[in-house]
């Protein structure tokens, strides 16, 4: 009996552990799931599965939350790749945290994690930031680079105060372009500064002493008038190359294109230059095919052709000995229309053949001023090629001739 008691006893108090313990977790598990329920903005008598869709819902809003802001960093990301200048961004003790596509190609070693000087071959970008980093200031400097190729680049430091750290953006523009346009410039106005002082000077010049002259010796009066009219000439036909010359590149200059036979335009400018042929005793060779037909403006075109056989004229002319003659072709091959201008004249010397087409450079300068030329009629022969879709070269060699080649998109050959 004793033994049944002490059974019961042990019995009873194993089930009231139990029934305290399975108390305490349903005690402790209804606790958890009120914060749950709370956590989620549910009622917090809500069952768990309610619960549950809700945690999923969250789950599902928060992926799409994360996904719109990794396409918002690409896309961020695109757009600075995609930038013309380089963009670099270091921390405050100047090492790379960030590289866009532009700055990347600045270099050929890994950029991030590296100090601006061991990654960039170029010390002045570095001394730019240390300057940044000890005063805090802004800085903006013009830099030489050398690779991936030579260029001018300007260089602008701008320190970012964030809430926590300070961040450097470095942003190099490539400006090459623009001080070779600005150079450009320079001589522009410098070259027509020359070419307009040289003839004011003689106008200047004689006629002062005409003014001052009692005019009885008629041949003098009359060589100084002269000289006068031709400089005025000079000046005539320079202003008119350049307001000619301006209109071309600005394109404002209009083209009145038509079906145009080359035969007729190379009739045209023979008429005009043929006199001047002769009286310099230079003989003019033309090959010239019929039905030849290109879209182009007929005034420009006998523009192109006069520039280049005036010029073939002229400067066989000047040759002191050997055969004078000159060569006009014009033909048909592979679709295209080509116009050859040769001459057996002085040549052009290897080193000036890439500058002859640019605006007031001659060969001999002293030579062309004496011919009458402006330093401006290739310049103007290219870019009306170019409006007319064709390319323009020459092969020369010094003491011996030059041949100009024009190449016109062909419009149809009758045979």
């Amino acid at each position: 009996m004793l033994l049944l008691c002490l059974l019961f006893t042990i019995v009873s108090v194993s089930l009231f552990i139990l029934y305290f313990i399975e108390k305490q977790k349903n005690e402790r598990s209804n606790a958890a799931k009120r914060r749950f329920a709370d956590m989620v903005d549910v009622p917090q008598s809500a069952e768990f599965i309610f619960i549950y869709k809700r945690v999923q819902q969250l789950l599902a809003q928060s992926r799409e939350a994360y996904d719109r802001l990794s396409a918002r960093q690409e896309n961020l990301m695109t757009i600075l790749d995609n930038l013309g200048e380089a963009l670099l961004i270091t921390s405050n003790d100047g090492r790379i945290e960030y590289v866009n596509k532009s700055a990347r190609d600045l270099s050929s070693k890994e950029l991030l994690g590296r100090k601006i000087s061991e990654g960039i071959d170029n010390y002045y970008i570095g001394d730019l930031l240390d300057e940044v980093i000890r005063t805090g200031e802004n800085q903006e400097s013009e830099i030489n680079m050398y690779y991936p190729k030579r260029a001018i680049m300007e260089c602008k430091i701008i320190r970012v105060a964030l809430k926590e750290q300070v961040k450097h953006l470095i942003l190099l523009r490539d400006i090459t372009k623009e001080k070779e346009l600005e150079a450009m410039r320079r001589d522009f106005v410098a070259n027509v500064s020359h070419e307009l002082r040289t003839p004011l000077t003689s106008i200047h010049g004689y006629s002062e002493t005409l003014a001052e002259d009692d005019l009885e010796d008629k041949e003098t009066v009359y060589r100084f008038l002269k000289i006068i009219e031709n400089e005025s000439a000079r000046m005539t036909r320079l202003i008119n190359d350049l307001l000619d010359l301006e209109k071309l590149e600005s394109g404002d200059a209009t083209f009145n294109f038509e079906e145009i036979e080359l035969i007729e335009v190379a009739n045209y400018v023979l008429r005009i230059v043929k006199p001047l042929a002769d009286e310099r005793e230079v003989i003019l060779n033309t090959d010239l095919e019929e039905g030849i037909f290109i879209d182009g403006d007929f005034d420009r075109l006998v523009q192109l052709l006069l520039n280049l056989v005036d010029n073939a004229v002229k400067y066989t002319a000047a040759k002191e000995h050997g055969p004078k003659e000159v060569w006009l072709r014009i033909y048909a091959q592979n679709n295209f229309a080509l116009i050859e201008v040769e001459d057996s004249g002085v040549g052009i010397p290897e080193e000036s053949l890439k500058h002859i087409f640019e605006r007031f450079y001659r060969v001999d300068k002293a030579r062309s001023r004496k011919m009458g030329g402006t330093g401006l009629g290739l310049a103007i022969t290219r870019f009306i090629v170019e409006k007319h879709r064709g390319s323009i070269n020459l092969e020369s060699e010094y003491g011996t001739g030059t041949i100009f080649k024009v190449k016109l998109p062909l419009k149809k050959v009758f045979g």
